[in-house]
């Protein structure tokens, strides 16, 4: 009798725990609408088997083209902020892919982009419980505050 209670506790146990990470799929989550450069930030993440395998966070254009492909502005954000919109997505992936827990996530911000740190956050956050839940529906994050163009990149 204890056994099978045992058995049905550690049975219980490993499907609670099984329960707090990640569902598989593939999740978005974008800013409600395009900032005064023309770009919206996007965080896309693939889950398999419970853990990140892929992560992207990146500005997309209207016509759908990349801030981390867009030359002339990483030629202003370079010299200004010591990182470019690449080197800002390269370090979120890597923060992100390998993660099953949200809690694990070691990701201060990038030095140089405190406004595409909150931007990520604010993206990140809003992808939590989807995540946990399996709902892969695009999530639309509320205009979230961006860089004044006075700052130099934008001219």
């Amino acid at each position: 009798m204890r056994r099978a209670l045992l058995a049905a506790f550690c049975c219980g146990f490993a499907l609670l725990l099984v329960g707090c990470g990640f569902k598989d799929g593939t999740y978005t989550a974008e800013s409600q609408s395009f900032d005064s450069l023309g770009y919206k930030d996007r965080l896309q993440i693939t889950v398999e088997d419970g853990v990140i395998t892929d992560a992207q966070f990146d500005g997309v254009n209207e016509q759908g083209g990349l801030k981390s492909e867009d030359e002339a502005y990483a030629g202003r954000m370079r010299p200004l902020c010591g990182i470019d919109p690449a080197g800002i997505r390269q370090y979120y992936s890597d923060a992100l892919t390998g993660l099953d827990d949200p809690k694990d996530l070691e990701a201060d911000g990038v030095s140089g982009a405190t406004v595409s740190a909150q931007h990520f956050e604010a993206l990140w956050q809003a992808l939590q419980s989807p995540m946990k839940k399996g709902e892969t529906s695009p999530v639309v994050v509320a205009d979230i505050p961006e860089f004044s163009p006075e700052e130099g990149i934008g001219e």
